[in-house]
């Protein structure tokens, strides 16, 4: 990553000593400022890409501070110090916008990665601002979202198929967005003028789907008191798509081959031909090779559909397109119900890039759309999730994780206080803790605490 322009506000002089040396030789360039007033001043003067400023603070305090610089630039990342490490102060600071809270005593690695998070967020922000307008005039597909190296991929496999008039077969789990697929390349093809008919197979009852299919003449079977066009012929010269072709009766099969094949149909009772231009998209969440061998799809219609396969990808192959498609859809529904949902907390963050997602893009269009319904503050935190998340984040944290950081937090504090009180006194201080000045040594470097710092304190 390349080097970010940070700003640290503390009050307390080792802090920033510490978070200074520590970002620096992450490769950052870093500022520092001992209290609010300063910070502000700094904030106003000149732009950052990260803000880490302590919770409480003599003048202005961090939660005051916190929302003026988001209203002098909104895109800034914002992390909070905090000594109080309570559920509602880490709620209440990424409610007014902060990306993340740091308690204190923390380690350097955990400085690091929050702050390496942070910056990565916000680059992916910004890659994204443009994002419709680049897809838009590098490849056409602008309604379809993703940079991750798979999408790229599809895109460059959906390019080759823009002027062509071959037929497609679409294959991907449920959720993967087919559909939104196949109107794409409806949308750029020579045939985007004409009509895009969509076709559920498995959603119309079987007695029924022939007729609408092929459509039918007056008196065909009992009810047809008047002749009616089919959804082939209501695509005559555009697209027809096929979802879940899998879905489609063998006889119904045999019948689509045909008329594709002849460009021309018969409707149900009817006896004279009509024709029938149509491009077809056809898509399934099944593998049609074991259908086949299970006799359940027919070969001859497979391979006149199959002259160009596209594979959508999971989901979970694609998550560094979770943060463009969550914050897409948390504007969209935030629009649609009139609901001001800024962002997501970090918490579900991390369980949205560590979640599988079965239900592909569908299924988080759905969590998003619940939170923004549920959420009570303007961004949305793991309790406005659906239950099955929220147990999802709750296997995640072991008793033994938590005790850990606990106990790593007592030791850092109680080394932070012997220092100070010794002046940095290793000598000293060793003999009180009853300890080797080697011990105290070696705890200072696990959480980069600087000695020297106390020494001229």
């Amino acid at each position: 990553m390349a080097a970010a322009r940070i700003l640290v506000a503390d009050d307390e002089r080792e802090i920033l000593v510490s978070c200074r040396k520590i970002l620096e030789r992450a490769g950052h360039n870093v500022t520092t400022a001992a209290d609010g007033v300063e910070a502000l001043e700094l904030l106003k003067a000149s732009r950052y890409d990260l803000f880490i400023v302590d919770l409480k603070m003599p003048g202005r305090n961090g939660m005051e501070i916190l929302s003026l610089a988001r209203s002098l630039d909104a895109g800034l990342m914002i992390i909070m110090f905090t000594a109080f490490a309570t559920l509602e102060t880490a709620v209440e600071a990424v409610k007014r916008g902060a990306f993340d809270y740091l308690a204190k005593p923390f380690t350097a690695d955990q400085l690091r990665v929050v702050a390496e998070r942070a910056l990565r967020h916000k680059q992916l922000l910004e890659e994204n601002l443009n994002l419709r307008e680049q897809l838009a005039a590098h490849s056409g597909f602008d309604k379809i979202l993703g940079t991750s190296e798979a999408m790229q991929n599809l895109y460059r496999t959906l390019q080759k198929t823009m002027r062509s008039d071959a037929d497609i077969l679409l294959q991907g789990e449920s959720g993967t967005g087919k559909e939104l697929i196949a109107r794409t390349i409806h949308a750029h093809s020579l045939r985007r003028e004409k009509p895009f008919i969509a076709v559920d197979c498995a959603a119309l009852p079987e007695n029924l789907l022939e007729s609408e299919l092929f459509g039918h003449e007056k008196g065909a079977f009992t009810g047809a008191d008047r002749a009616s066009r089919g959804l082939l012929e209501l695509a005559h010269t555009g697209t027809l798509f096929l979802d879940e072709i899998a879905e489609l009766p063998l006889v119904l099969q045999a019948k689509l081959l045909r008329t594709h094949q002849e460009r021309e149909l018969r409707r149900l009772g009817g006896e004279k031909t009509i024709p029938v231009d149509i491009r077809v998209i056809a898509a399934t969440n099944r593998d049609l090779h074991t259908e086949m061998v299970n006799k359940n799809f027919r070969e001859d219609l497979y391979y006149r559909l199959n002259v160009i396969n596209v594979q959508l990808p999971p989901l979970r192959e694609r998550k560094s397109d979770i943060p463009l498609l969550a914050n897409h859809f948390l504007l969209h529904f935030g629009h649609r119900h009139q609901r001001t949902i800024e962002t997501l907390g970090s918490e579900v963050w991390k369980l949205f890039l560590t979640y599988n997602w079965p239900g592909n893009v569908r299924e988080l269009q759905n969590v998003i759309q619940h939170a923004v319904l549920l959420a009570e503050a303007d961004s949305v935190r793991v309790c406005d999730l659906p239950d099955y998340l929220q147990t999802q984040t709750q296997q995640q944290v072991s008793f033994q994780d938590v005790r850990a950081r606990q106990a790593e937090a007592v030791e850092k504090t109680f080394l932070v206080e012997l220092l100070k009180k010794h002046r940095g006194n290793v000598s000293e201080a060793a003999a009180e803790a009853n300890m080797t000045r080697k011990m105290i040594y070696r705890l200072a470097r696990k959480f980069s605490i600087d000695v020297e710092v106390f020494r001229h304190s």
